[in-house]
């Protein structure tokens, strides 16, 4: 079976959670991390999953699941050790078009959930398919050795330059008389565009050595000069001297 990964936005969306235990634990701290508005479903609770209750982060159905319940909610998670449980509410799921995943259950799954390194604004998901949980655990201690703090100032730096560059590019698109794609987009001819294969050579061009000998102003500057827009006050061709974008 073939799996297309996918980050999904969760913020503030309705998710209900279908078991108490370890594994539904394993579920509700990236659930509500990635601010999903979470319900759980379940007679009893383990300590670590209540602390999530009492600290107003998720909230408490005490009960098994019923007919019915998965109404209204755009994400249905699984995390119990029933077959038939799961059985059930993947079905309710699939039959309310919602998606579903049942922890451990494949039969029962639209979706399998990756291993995950996270540092700062970084993450690297891994998966083998449901083939090898070992493997993918492995995986993921080598990715999170490659999260340094350097390369999370780097993914940070290139953010920042973008969110500048992308400002300046609406500026741009939106003055522009000759614009074929609307702002922020610029067009494929603008001498002001920037093709990804730049971004690359300019963090392979000595952009992360300054980072990682936490030279960041100097990293800022060698990056905005390796993407050539140093100054990034972009002037396209139907601007004149006095009337620079800004």
């Amino acid at each position: 079976m073939g799996y297309y990964p996918i980050f999904l936005e969760v913020e503030a969306m309705p998710v209900i959670l279908v078991g108490g235990g370890h594994v539904a634990l394993e579920k509700i701290g990236r659930l509500v991390d990635a601010g999903a508005d979470v319900t759980v479903v379940a007679p009893e609770l383990i300590p670590e999953v209540r602390e999530f209750i009492d600290a107003g982060r998720a909230k408490w159905t005490a009960r098994a699941f019923e007919a019915g319940d998965t109404a209204g909610y755009g994400l249905v998670m699984v995390a119990t050790d029933d077959g038939e449980v799961n059985r059930s509410v993947a079905d309710e799921a699939r039959e309310n078009g919602i998606l579903v995943n049942a922890a451990d259950d494949v039969a029962n799954c639209d979706f399998i959930l990756p291993s995950l390194a996270k540092k700062g604004s970084l993450q690297i998901a891994s998966s083998t398919g449901g083939g090898s949980p070992a493997m993918a655990r492995w995986l993921r201690e080598r990715l999170e050795d490659f999260l340094s703090d350097d390369v999370v100032g780097l993914a940070d730096l290139l953010a920042e330059t973008r969110v500048e560059i992308r400002a300046m590019d609406r500026q741009c698109a939106a003055r522009c008389p000759r614009t074929k794609t609307p702002p922020p987009l610029l067009c494929e001819d603008c001498p002001n565009r920037i093709p990804v294969e730049r971004w690359q050579e300019a963090i392979n061009g000595g952009v992360f050595d300054l980072v990682q000998q936490g030279k960041m102003d100097e990293a800022r500057t060698l990056l905005k000069e390796r993407l050539q827009r140093s100054e990034l006050t972009p002037a396209p061709w139907w601007t004149t001297e006095e009337e620079t974008v800004r």
